[in-house]
């Protein structure tokens, strides 16, 4: 053998037994570091589980988790390795607190251990004191499964143990739809590959929808991971892919969150708000509350309550509160028109004859996210059904036609009103929505944000760039407002109302007026931006010097016995807004007095630093 290649060789065999020895080390001493990160419903805007993940010493050449498995399978220790990494996972969850799930990774080739038969996860499961509800065995194919029925067998005995099951980077494993097929778990994650770009890659977003489709039929949650940027994760709310993991809500970490910010959930549809805007239409206007029949419903029952309702097309079929198919008049009617039909099919199950895959929406879903989902449904006749759900309760049925007449209505209503720079909510919409919150005696705070200097900037640059400033503005807005609880409108020029709901008013625009600041510059050229503002005219024809735009708000909180009307809090809100642009640079002015019948004074306001 040659002499380099012999000390090649030699040099690959240090390294080998260097890593057999730092992995004995770590296995020895439990120097194993469990991360966990967040698994994310959208619509309910929660946690409901983590998923664990193990990284060797920070100063170990095992700390990647791709070496550190690699090495225990090479060294035939890959089951002790990834039972240590149970233990430790379930403890340092359990001493944390966290609430939800916990999904542990587990290759093919660990289930097909003895381990399933002799008990030894249920033996650990004692020993730490964890719930095996709460456990949800995540399957990963690092590995490729070589006996399908010993999984079967596995993932069979761990439910038998009160687990669940998920399958994860499907569609990037070895054979990630027969492992679907065969295993029936509880969960797939669709691999990252399909999600990273979701918003520009039409392909992509067919594969998602049809792993969303063949999902629903066989009662699978599907969870998309990987995401990283908020365009993900609004074109997945947009699809109704509600179960979410990634970057974009958290990394993984040692010291995970309990609670995500609200802010993450903006472009999400939550069943759980406790607002929806008078301006934001949803399905409770055409939902027809009709009694739905159980999965157990024989065909003749069914069709006696067609006969008693004559104007009933479809019936839900439910399991419990939970619906599972619809059918309709036409499909018990085919099958009675047969040659006995009724001798054949009056005692089957309605369950044989139900359409499984019927389209079902959250009756507080805003229209705009409805007409993307009817697109992409299986319905091919405009009169047929959908089903409307509370919180994923049976809650009545709807029509397609009637559902199409209201996007119509709320599309026209929508540009007739909308402001043409922003397409936002204009003074129309802001007027009925405050008349509203009056007469629900809602708290609220109306914001009035105008922009300062903004007529000398727009007469220095122009109104092309004038424009821009504006819709710069208005993102600000959209970025820190809680489009659940909260209504965004453009009154007209630079003037914004912002009907806030959320509690934590003060702080929203304050965040408004930091990131406003941090890149208004930016709409400068590098002469003024060093100067720190323009020359321009004023008012009065004289010129002079004017600083960089800023933001002045006028915050009124009206009070619902005192005012009568949207004048009144537009009137509390416009007073506290000239008074809030007689201070320089940003401020927030907050109207003390609560309806129009308070006195004018220098004390109804109080000035917050911005």
């Amino acid at each position: 053998m040659p002499l380099d290649l012999a000390v090649n060789a030699h040099e690959t065999r240090l390294a080998e037994v260097k890593m057999i020895k730092e992995l004995d080390n770590i296995l020895q001493r439990q120097l194993l570091l469990p991360l966990f990160m967040p698994i994310v419903n959208t619509q309910e805007r929660c946690i409901i589980g983590y998923e664990a993940l193990i990284r060797g010493p920070a100063s170990s050449p095992l700390h990647s988790p791709i070496s550190l498995f690699k090495t225990a399978q090479r060294c035939g220790r890959l089951l002790e390795l990834e039972l240590l990494c149970r233990e430790i996972s379930m403890r340092r969850f359990k001493h944390l607190g966290l609430d939800g799930k916990l999904f542990l990774n587990v290759t093919p080739a660990t289930l097909a251990e003895p381990d399933f038969k002799s008990g030894m996860t249920l033996e650990l499961l004692e020993k730490v004191g964890f719930d095996p509800e709460k456990l949800v065995i995540e399957i990963t194919e690092q590995f490729p499964i070589d006996d399908y029925d010993m999984m079967k067998e596995a993932t069979a005995h761990y439910r038998e143990l009160g687990f669940e099951v998920a399958l994860d980077d499907l569609g990037a494993g070895y054979s990630g739809l027969r492992s679907w097929s065969e295993l029936r778990p509880q969960y797939v994650k669709i691999d990252r590959h399909f999600i990273e770009g979701l918003d520009t890659a039409q392909i992509k977003q067919e594969f998602v929808r049809s792993i969303m489709e063949v999902a629903r039929s066989i009662q699978c949650q599907v969870i998309a991971e990987g995401i990283e940027r908020i365009e993900e994760h609004r074109i997945l709310n947009e699809m109704g892919l509600k179960i979410q993991q990634g970057y974009y809500f958290s990394r993984p970490t040692a010291l995970p969150p309990k609670e995500l910010d609200s802010q993450l959930f903006r472009f999400s549809n939550g069943s759980n708000s406790n607002h929806l805007t008078n301006t934001q239409q949803n399905l409770s206007s055409i939902t027809r509350v009709i009694p739905p029949i159980d999965a157990d419903c024989s065909i003749g029952e069914a069709v006696q309550v067609l006969r008693n309702h004559k104007e009933v097309r479809s019936l839900a079929v439910v399991d419990g509160d939970t619906p599972i198919g619809l059918l309709s008049r036409d499909t018990c009617l085919g099958l009675y028109l047969d040659l006995f039909g009724r001798e054949i099919h009056d005692r089957k199950s309605v369950k044989r004859y139900m359409d499984i895959n019927p389209l079902v929406l959250e009756d507080r879903t805003a229209l705009e996210a409805v007409s993307d989902r009817i697109t992409r449904s299986n319905t091919e006749t405009p009169s047929a059904d959908f089903i409307i759900t509370n919180q994923g309760k049976y809650l009545g049925i709807g029509s397609i036609v009637n559902l199409l007449k209201l996007i119509t209505e709320c599309q026209i209503r929508n540009a007739r009103y909308a402001n043409p720079l922003t397409l936002l909510p204009g003074s129309v919409p802001a007027s009925e929505e405050v008349t509203w919150r009056l007469k629900q005696r809602a708290e609220f705070a109306a914001c009035y944000f105008d922009l300062d200097n903004f007529k000398s900037f727009n007469d220095h640059y122009g109104y092309q760039r004038g424009d821009q400033l504006i819709v710069f503005l208005a993102d600000c807005i959209k970025h820190w407002i809680n489009d659940t609880h909260d209504l965004i409108c453009h009154i007209g020029g630079d003037d914004f109302l912002v009907l806030v709901g959320s509690p934590d008013w003060q702080l929203r625009c304050k965040q408004i007026q930091a990131e406003f600041e941090s890149r208004v510059a930016e709409f400068y050229n590098k002469q003024d931006r060093e100067a720190g503002g323009i020359e321009s005219l004023d008012r009065h024809g004289t010129t002079r010097f004017f600083p960089l735009v800023t933001i002045s708000i006028g915050i009124a909180l009206p009070d619902p016995d005192r005012c009568s009307s949207h004048h009144d809090v537009a009137r509390l809100a416009s007073d506290a807004k000239h008074i809030a642009k007689k201070q320089t640079g940003h401020s927030l002015f907050v109207n003390r007095r609560r309806g129009p019948d308070s006195n004018y004074d220098d004390d109804t306001t109080v000035s917050l630093p911005a």
